[in-house]
């Protein structure tokens, strides 16, 4: 927080001094070596992800056994859940980036004067906002380079968050704590240092509104995020502006760029993806919203997602929602709060109405399934827009001499929720190649007269169709919607509910043997009450597959049950056993 005024101690004239030259020089390397050493660690992701697609499709090969086995060695300890983090490997890669702004905020300081350290932590908050600006790009060139897209990387722009924070506030309180012990308090009221003063508490209020606003005001807590962001930047560019003479101002030049490139790139996707572009809206049972496109997006997969804006719905905001299908592009949406719970009305009153839309993306990285010869899809909840697109658009690719397949696995509370992908699943029982797929449906709730109600209504096949299936259900459970559970913000209070949950889809349950149907169009889709036995279903297809061969794993829902998949496809990752590819979606964003 040095002020660079022509007169000030910190300006230019003491810029040119020996002792200030000296650490602005050792600064500046630090610096370097930091950004050196981040990419490094970034280089171990790349070099890792691209050995193991190698090892992979090559399972056969002697010559990189050992590789192979050295791999599945790491996965399977790195794989496990670990409370706290997503897993081991999360952890690591924590520590391993907590321990690299240890050593770089403390090598090389000159301890004779506490300004000294006050500016090293001063750097080390400038290099940290740099790697947050990285982590958030949604344009990464990770998501081409390893396995890990924007949103799961989501966890450590987190961390790199908290850190910045905490370099900022050392930074601010030691500078003001020297400049008062030497009697130069003066200084804290330069231009440049109420820059810095400013930027500071951008970053504190940044930092809180994402820890108290982000899982439960979410339009909100976007907008306040993106305007603290550019008085961040700005303010920072103002603390230190003397760019010929240190990195300062050339690293917040870089981030400006960064991030408005990235800006720039989603602006110019979404204006021409609105050309001659629009939504079907059709609302389903229990607060559901099916969003169709009128025009395909290019690239777009079963299970991406993709940025939608609907301006008639909410016209400066984009949301994001999971592909379920590509051709035509479908988009099944739970109702929740804000932009979800105003399109879901918008579609009860309008159903099979037309509005004007756009999307942007798509995002999101996982294993493409026709890589493997087995697939298991485990899906909770809504988790089921991820799996029912996986499924059916692998389904659709199989040939008729293809030995691949596929276990499906949805769990949900009420039957009304399958009625959101009736066509989806009557498309996986009536394919030719039914007999690949292994269905289960579970329901966690027994059969209701709202359900008898959702379970008679005509499907539409048409819009004109929509008004007259809307109007035979019921207004309430049309109503109806999936509540989030408002939950206590002290951390044990969550880890609590978490083994509950765990605990509660671990237990062996004896109404799952009671077995019922839903018949739609003549055909019938088996359900069972009950929660499935998710460690005994991902153990047995991993044990049941011969060590020749690949399988993937991929599941999507309650944080409880992607626990258990985690654990379970970890603790059966053998040396000498098929290869296997774990894929875990989590709720939220």
């Amino acid at each position: 927080m040095g002020s660079l005024s022509h007169s000030g101690p910190f300006g230019r004239s003491s810029s040119t001094q020996p002792w200030m030259v000296a650490r602005l020089k050792v600064n500046g390397e630090i610096l370097s070596y930091y950004a050196i050493s981040l990419t490094a660690l970034i280089a171990v992701f790349i070099v890792g992800h691209w050995t193991r697609r190698l090892v992979s499709n090559t399972s056969g090969s002697m010559f990189l056994y050992p590789i192979a086995a050295l791999s599945r060695a790491i996965r399977k300890a790195s794989l496990r859940k670990l409370p706290g983090f997503t897993s081991v490997g999360h952890a690591v890669l924590v520590a391993v980036f907590v321990a690299l702004n240890a050593l770089f905020s403390f090598y090389r300081v000159d301890y004779s004067q506490l300004s000294n350290l006050a500016a090293r932590f001063g750097w080390m908050a400038t290099g940290n906002f740099a790697f947050v600006v990285f982590l958030a790009l949604k344009n990464t060139p990770l998501a081409v380079l390893t396995v890990y897209s924007y949103e799961r990387l989501n966890g450590l722009h987190q961390i790199a968050g908290y850190t910045t924070l905490l370099y900022t506030i050392l930074h601010g309180a030691l500078y003001t704590y020297y400049f008062m012990h030497t009697g130069k308090t003066y200084i804290l009221h330069e231009d440049v240092v109420t820059a810095g003063i400013i930027s500071g508490f951008g970053m504190f209020f940044i930092v809180f509104v994402g820890m108290t606003l982000r899982r439960f005001k979410y339009e909100l807590f976007y907008i306040i995020h993106l305007a603290l962001f550019v008085v961040i930047v700005v303010t920072l560019g103002l603390h230190r502006p003397e760019l010929e003479d240190e990195k300062t101002l050339k690293v917040t030049i870089i981030i400006a760029a960064l991030w408005g490139f990235d800006r720039l790139v989603r602006l110019a996707r979404l204006a021409y993806n609105s050309i001659n572009n629009e939504a079907i809206v059709f609302p389903l049972p229990n607060g559901g919203t099916r969003i169709v496109l009128k025009k395909p997006m290019a690239r777009a997969r079963p299970g991406k997602h993709c940025y939608v804006w609907l301006p008639h719905i909410r016209a400066l905001e984009t949301h994001p929602f999971t592909i379920v299908a590509a051709e035509p592009m479908e988009l099944v949406i739970n109702t929740y709060s804000g932009f979800t719970r105003d399109l879901h009305q918008y579609a009860r009153k309008n159903p099979g109405a037309n509005l004007k839309a756009s999307v942007e993306g798509p995002y999101g990285t996982f294993p493409d399934p026709m890589d493997y010869d087995k697939v298991v899809l485990v899906a909770g909840g809504a988790g089921a827009t991820f799996t029912i697109g996986l499924a059916a658009d692998m389904i659709r690719r199989l040939s008729p001499d293809s030995t691949k397949q596929i276990e499906f696995i949805w769990t949900t509370r009420i039957r009304e929720n399958m009625a959101w992908f009736t066509q989806h699943l009557i498309h996986l029982i009536a394919h030719e190649y039914a007999p690949k797929i292994n269905l289960k449906l579970h329901l966690t709730r027994a059969n209701t007269t709202k359900t008898a109600a959702v379970a008679s209504a005509p499907i539409p096949r048409s819009p004109s169709q929509i008004s007259t299936a809307v109007e035979s259900i019921p207004a309430s459970v049309m109503e109806e919607s999936i509540e989030i559970p408002r939950l206590s913000t002290q951390a044990s209070s969550v880890a609590l509910r978490e083994r509950y949950l765990e605990k509660i889809y671990t237990m062996e349950r004896a109404d799952c043997i009671e077995e019922a149907a839903l018949t739609v169009d003549g055909l019938s889709l088996p359900i069972t009450y009950g929660r499935p036995d998710v460690a005994a279903t991902v153990r047995e297809a991993i044990l049941s597959t011969s060590k020749d061969k690949k399988i993937l794993i991929a599941a999507c829902g309650p944080t409880a049950m992607l626990n258990i998949v985690r654990n379970t496809t970890a603790s059966h990752i053998m040396v000498d056993g098929p290869s296997v590819e774990l894929h875990c979606e989590g709720f939220g964003w």
